[in-house]
C-alpha cells in the first residue's frame, strides 16, 4: 500500500483501511484482489490489511447452503518501514455485519445466526502474505460440514484480540488487539489474523437461511501509532475524537492481496 498524502498530527500516527466482502445465497458485493481501500495517515506509521484466502473468482460465499465452510481471514499486518527505527501500534478491527443493501442488519436473531457463522481455527496456517492456508480444524469444503457443537469447540475470534464492549454495538463489533503480552503493540511486521472462516452449520434448515438471508462483512482496521501515550485507552480516545472529528486526510490507493 503506497500512500501519497501525510501530515503531522501530535505526532502520532493514525491509520485505517477497510475490506468490504458479501455473503449469501447470491452476492452482489466481494473483497476482491484490488479491493479500494481507504486510508487515514499521518506520519511514517503504516499497515495494510488483506484476507488472502477469501476469493470471489472461486465463489467464495456464493450459494452458501448448511455445512459450507470456506477459509475468510482478515489479518493486518505493521508495514511500517524500519529507516526511522521502530514504529509500535496499536491496532483494532472493526466487523460491520450489513444487510445485502449496505444497511446495518437490526433484526436480533439475524444477528445472533450471523454470529455463529465466524469462527477463529488456531491451526490456520495462512497469513498476511500466504495464500492457500490449511488448517486440521475447521477445513474448507470438508463434506459434510459442521455441526453446531462441533463448532462449539472454537471461538468467534482470536484469542489475542479483545472485544472493546464500550464501542460494540450488536452490528458494529470492535475487537482490540491486544497480543500475546497483553500490551497491545504491533510492531514493524509483525501481523494477527481476526478470525479464519465462514462456516455455515449443518443443523440448520431453510429457516435458519432466510432469516440471515444475504449480508456483508465490512471488516475495517485502524491503527494508531504507540509512541506517545500512556496507554491503549489513551491512544484509542485520541483515534476517536480523530475519526470523530473529520480531522485526518484521507487518501485512496488501492491495496493487492
Amino acid at each position: 500500500m503506497t500512500n501519497t498524502k501525510k501530515r503531522n498530527l501530535l505526532a502520532a500516527g493514525v491509520i485505517l483501511c477497510a475490506l468490504l466482502s458479501g455473503i449469501g445465497t447470491t452476492m452482489a458485493y466481494f473483497t476482491e484482489s484490488a479491493q479500494e481501500t481507504n486510508v487515514f495517515t499521518t506520519g511514517d506509521l503504516d499497515i495494510g490489511l488483506k484476507e488472502p484466502e477469501w476469493d470471489p473468482k472461486d465463489n467464495d460465499g456464493k450459494n452458501m447452503y448448511p455445512g459450507y465452510t470456506v477459509y475468510k481471514n482478515p489479518t493486518v499486518k505493521n508495514i511500517t518501514s524500519d529507516k526511522n527505527g521502530e514504529e509500535p501500534c496499536y491496532v483494532r478491527m472493526i466487523v460491520d455485519i450489513l444487510d445485502g443493501d449496505g444497511a446495518d442488519v437490526t433484526d436480533s436473531q439475524a444477528l445472533n445466526l450471523i454470529y455463529k457463522t465466524i469462527y477463529y481455527d488456531e491451526s490456520f496456517d495462512g497469513g498476511y502474505d500466504k495464500k492457500e492456508g490449511t488448517s486440521t480444524g475447521l477445513i474448507q469444503d470438508r463434506i459434510p460440514g459442521y455441526s453446531l457443537s462441533e463448532l462449539a469447540a472454537y471461538p468467534m475470534v482470536n484469542p489475542l484480540w479483545e472485544k472493546d464492549t464500550a464501542r460494540s454495538t450488536a452490528s458494529k463489533l470492535v475487537y482490540n488487539y491486544m497480543g500475546k503480552n497483553g500490551d497491545g503493540i504491533l510492531n514493524i511486521q509483525e501481523e494477527s489474523t481476526l478470525f479464519t472462516n465462514v462456516v455455515i452449520p449443518i443443523d440448520w434448515n431453510q429457516t435458519e437461511m432466510k432469516k440471515v438471508g444475504n449480508y456483508q462483512l465490512k471488516v475495517t482496521a485502524q491503527a494508531i501509532q504507540s509512541k506517545g501515550f500512556a496507554t491503549q485507552a489513551e491512544a484509542y480516545r485520541m483515534l476517536d475524537e480523530e475519526i470523530k472529528g473529520g480531522t485526518l486526510q484521507e487518501i485512496r490507493s488501492a491495496g493487492v492481496n
